[in-house]
């Protein structure tokens, strides 16, 4: 799998009170090392930034597309 910066995996849905759900992931940038650097982001509004291998990240990016 190619990983592209500034790709989004997952969505967001509006619930019916107008709150957001869902979860997405965004690839920032790639390091030195070969690590990505990588934010999800909740309908909550909650942003985690993570580092991952880029077998780590290909893991999140099945279970995020499962779950949509």
């Amino acid at each position: 799998m190619v990983f592209i910066f500034k790709q989004t995996y997952g969505s967001f849905t509006t619930e019916k009170d107008g709150r957001l759900s869902g979860h997405t992931i965004t690839i920032t940038g790639k390091r030195s090392d070969g690590k990505y650097m990588v934010t999800h982001a909740f309908g909550s509004g909650k942003r985690i930034k993570k580092i991952y291998t880029s077998e780590q990240l290909y893991a999140e990016v099945q279970k995020i597309e499962q779950t949509a």
